[in-house]
């Protein structure tokens, strides 16, 4: 089997905002018009991921970017009749030439430094769009007319949904197949650690140039939708408060995922219709929503959300041995990226409870979910396709095999055909072939195994045996592993070897529990 495979979480965050835009076409006039104008809060929200989130650089200039790509856009179709989708464009090359102007001399500040750059950037352009009151109107703001696609006027709400859903659709797929990609995870090397970034050829300027570039392009993209529907530009509407809200979207939402820039300006900018009846108090309501997040869910609404779903559910577990009883009423909650320990004497009944979530034992009662997912139906063999791995309280390796080869085992990838065809494709050198031995041995490495990738599984140490189990169990990239006493037989600094390489592994991945 090939290792090409289309990167379907890059979809789903277009595909949500599509989804909003479709509900809202079920909805009276007035919604439509709230929901439209979130899918573009939603949109600049993604963009500040990038920057923000990826590449740790506060920006103070989100609104006079915006101003910038719907100043271009309308005074394009307005004074020189070209097209409303070309003027998209246009905000497209405007925006990310004023992300280029911020970052030429941005990039080489960080912090508060970098801030005042924008900052200074920001207020500029305001002033420079209230004093042209030639070309721009001035304080009073211009007329932006109706935009005409395909000799179509769009002058409806429901209109103006379609064309921003669709259009916000596409841009967002483009930031989040960057952000997921190896642009987002250069970007967040170049900004997490510098000297190592350089030394292995990621140019620390170079990707923060491109950030504010890439984010800077999408926030004037998002400005060029808003201008048709607000109808009039002003520059008030585009001042250093606007660019302060809207680099609360990631913050609030989630900084480091595509999700928390769309939850965060979606949010926030649906949030001021529910507190209609305490408008005066808007602002003291934003301002302690940040510092509350900021405190208690670093991590924003997204942390919030995977802390109340959880990862794996376990509720009310029970089995029988005859008469002895030997999980009662288990429940357990393990959410996403957390490190959960259970503890007991021995015969407590920990491995009979692994050995029913993983499909070995069958439950007497209660219910096991694994994100979302029931699995007490499901075969053990299944679950791994669901991202779920584990580890055996006896070393349960191939002790006849290669370290090599019990890795690749762990790739999941051993139905009875495949397994045919994986022969006959590594007798070739297919690509499936090598691209299993990459990862498998990328796994090895990981685990401080790559010398012994050639040794007998069943020569090598109890320690270095565990470290093996592991790195089967994180080669298939799971989002759970269950480790089953991985420590019991271990010297104190193997135990403390173990230890650290898990913490690794759950930081890298926020898979481990």
């Amino acid at each position: 089997m090939s290792e090409r495979r289309l990167d379907l979480a890059a979809l789903a965050p277009a595909s949500f905002i599509i989804v909003c835009a479709a509900v809202g076409l079920r909805l009276d006039s007035y919604p439509q018009y709230v929901i439209a104008v979130a899918i573009i809060s939603m949109l600049v929200g993604i963009a500040l991921v990038l920057l923000v989130g990826l590449g740790r650089c506060i920006t103070l200039a989100s609104g006079s970017i915006m101003a910038i790509g719907g100043y271009a856009s309308t005074l394009a179709v307005a004074d020189l009749g070209v097209p409303y989708l070309a003027t998209l464009a246009l905000a497209i090359l405007a925006g990310g030439a004023a992300g280029w102007i911020i970052a030429f001399p941005g990039t080489r500040f960080r912090g508060h430094n970098l801030a005042m750059v924008t900052l200074v950037f920001q207020s500029v352009c305001i002033i420079l769009i209230r004093q042209a009151t030639w070309l721009t109107g001035g304080a009073e703001g211009i007329h932006v007319p109706a935009p005409q696609l395909f000799g179509l006027t769009i002058a409806s709400d429901r209109a103006f949904l379609i064309l921003i859903g669709g259009a916000a659709a596409v841009m967002t797929l483009f930031l989040s197949i960057l952000t997921r990609g190896p642009f987002g995870k250069n970007l967040q090397a170049a900004a997490g650690n510098e000297i190592a970034a350089e030394a292995f050829g990621v140019s620390v300027r170079g990707y923060l140039t491109a950030a504010f570039v890439v984010s800077s392009l999408a926030i004037a993209f998002a400005g060029a939708l808003l201008a048709p529907r607000v109808r009039i530009l002003d520059p008030d509407s585009f001042g250093v408060l606007e660019s302060i809200f809207m680099l609360a979207y990631p913050i609030v939402g989630g900084m480091h995922s595509v999700w928390g820039g769309l939850l965060g300006g979606g949010a926030l900018r649906i949030a001021p219709e529910l507190l209609r009846p305490v408008a005066d108090y808007q602002e003291l309501f934003f301002a302690t929503l940040v510092i509350f997040v900021v405190m208690f869910f670093p991590g924003g609404l997204i942390e919030l959300i995977r802390r109340a779903a959880g990862l794996l559910l376990v509720d009310s577990l029970d089995k029988h041995f005859d008469a002895l009883h030997a999980v009662d009423a288990a429940s357990l909650r393990v959410p996403v990226g957390a490190i959960h320990g259970l503890i007991g004497p021995n015969g407590a009944g920990k491995t009979s409870l692994f050995n029913i979530i993983s499909g070995f034992l069958d439950a007497d009662g209660g219910r096991v979910a694994f994100a979302g997912t029931s699995l007490l139906e499901m075969r053990a063999r299944d679950r791994i396709a669901l991202g779920m791995t584990r580890t055996f309280q006896n070393v349960a390796i191939f002790g006849q095999l290669s370290c090599l080869d019990n890795v690749i085992i762990g790739l999941g990838r051993n139905a009875v055909v495949h397994a045919v065809a994986t022969s006959f494709d590594q007798f070739a050198a297919g690509a499936a072939t090598q691209g299993a031995r990459r990862r498998a041995l990328a796994a090895l490495a990981s685990v401080g195994l790559a010398g012994q990738a050639r040794a007998r599984a069943g020569s090598l140490s109890l320690g270095d045996q565990r470290r093996l189990e592991i790195a089967r169990a994180v080669v298939s990239r799971p989002r759970l592993i269950l480790l089953d006493e991985p420590v019991s037989g271990l010297s104190e600094s193997e135990v403390e070897e173990l230890r650290n390489l898990l913490i690794r592994i759950n930081a890298g991945s926020r898979c481990l529990s």
